[in-house]
């Protein structure tokens, strides 16, 4: 493994990358959907994976921050309270997924999709095996316990029994998601093949309410590993991987941001990237665009607009960008990334916050124009708005600090940020290798939806 921080979203969730590897069909076993029920904070949390790493730490009360979960470097997944400051570990050996105005969903390495409520509250949302998906509707679709790798959804069959069957286990279904509706799943499918090949995949829709389904994408590499998938009204954005090297995956080079328009079977090759795109709320999507295991070299921001145009935003040359994330408003949604100077400075002098790689700032797109925001003292690795757009969380890194050297701060855009929590991430954050994203290892109370 490279010595960056530890993987998050899909590579936490469920060993995706290592299933590049192969897709084992098992025979077909019996499925129970739990009913979600609202309980009290879980009697029985699933065990941290790494028990010597540190838990974070509060630092204080900061009561318009609302409420945190953070993924903390230990593998547990902790509360914040802004009211009272209190930092509880509630959960473990999970990632945090899909916010909602309920609390977000955490994905088990253990199987299963718990709702962990801005109350406290805790609420099994989804059951089955190491992948499920909860639409916006809540339907929930999941892979079968065990070696079954069958999707079943908690959709009934036509005499009412639930859960159903929608895919067979040897069809060899991978990742799905689903559409913004809720009626449709994106699924991947796994073609085992042998060395060097290994796998193929092959993009599929399934339309739940009139039935069918279609492939909609087959890479024209031997080499072909879906993943990262995500709707945007009838577009689908996802990485594919197109060789085995582990070198190249580092630097970027051989994964692809690929979009696909479901219903005129538009295809578009958006280049190479290290960091997942993002969505807007009016079906925009920015991405990081250029390789480089370093974080401070060869990226620029760009977005794909509705009409297939591609826009650079910032980044090249002289300067790079990082880290973009959006703030719906009423005529679209507005950005905020991480801007910094270009370097070729390497690894020391960037972990001891020195040099142009650690002159990293906010750039918030404001209506009121450019605002830039900072850490104090601290080198700014990440930015996220709240729904309505006065406040931000600031991803600052300790400089000097080799391990847990990530916090989590809080401000009015423009203001004074005040810490939340620190002690996060492991080895040197991003250094050598991705580096995480503030909207994967924290869940906001204060977000946009």
């Amino acid at each position: 493994m490279l010595p960056s921080m530890r993987p998050f979203a899909v590579l936490a969730a469920a060993g995706v990358l290592a299933a590049a590897c192969g897709t084992t069909a098992g025979s077909q076993s019996p499925v129970v959907l739990v009913t979600p029920s609202a309980t009290t904070a879980p009697t029985v949390v699933p065990s941290p994976t790494s028990p010597g790493a540190p838990a974070p730490l509060s630092r204080g009360a900061v009561p318009e921050a609302g409420v945190l979960y953070v993924w903390g470097a230990d593998d547990g997944i902790y509360r914040y309270d802004g009211a009272t400051g209190a930092l509880t570990r509630v959960w473990a050996a999970s990632t945090l997924t899909r916010e909602s105005a309920y609390g977000p969903y955490v994905l088990g390495r253990h199987g299963g999709m718990t709702l962990l409520g801005w109350d406290g509250t805790t609420k099994q949302a989804c059951g089955g095996g190491n992948w499920s998906d909860v639409s916006t509707r809540g339907n929930c679709a999941f892979t079968g316990t065990g070696a079954d790798r069958a999707i079943y959804t908690d959709l009934p069959e036509p005499d009412g029994r639930a859960p159903k069957m929608v895919l067979p286990a040897d069809w060899n279904a991978g990742l799905f998601a689903w559409d913004g509706n809720g009626l449709r799943l994106a699924v991947v499918r796994g073609d085992a093949r042998p060395e060097p090949v290994r796998q193929h995949s092959t993009l599929w829709v399934m339309d739940l309410r009139h039935g069918g389904l279609r492939q909609v994408f087959d890479s024209p590499s031997a080499t072909s590993y879906l993943y990262d998938l995500h709707w945007s009204f009838n577009r689908i954005s996802f990485l594919e991987i197109d060789s085995t090297s582990a070198s190249a995956g580092a630097d970027g080079v051989n994964i692809h941001l690929r979009v696909i328009d479901v219903d005129t079977g538009r295809k578009f090759d958006l280049g190479h990237v290290i960091y997942p795109p993002r969505w807007s709320s009016d079906g925009r999507l920015v991405f990081v665009r250029g390789g480089d295991r370093f974080t401070w070299s060869n990226k620029e921001i760009a977005v794909l607009d509705r009409d297939w145009a591609v826009t650079l935003i910032s980044g090249g040359g002289a300067a790079i960008a990082l880290a973009p994330a959006w703030q719906p408003t009423f005529q679209g949604a507005r950005l905020a990334w991480i801007d910094a100077p270009a370097t070729t400075e390497c690894c020391l002098r960037y972990v001891a916050g020195l040099g142009p790689s650690a002159q990293r700032t906010a750039l918030l797109d404001t209506a009121a124009g450019r605002v830039r925001m900072s850490c104090p003292d601290m080198v700014t690795e990440g930015v996220r708005w709240s729904a309505d757009g006065r406040s931000v969380l600031l991803l600052c890194r300790a400089p000097g600090v080799e391990h847990h050297a990530l916090q989590v701060w809080y401000a009015p855009v423009g203001g004074t940020p005040r810490a939340l929590v620190i002690g996060l991430g492991d080895l040197a954050f991003g250094y050598y290798g991705k580096q995480p994203s503030l909207l994967d290892i924290t869940a906001w109370s204060l977000a946009d939806r």
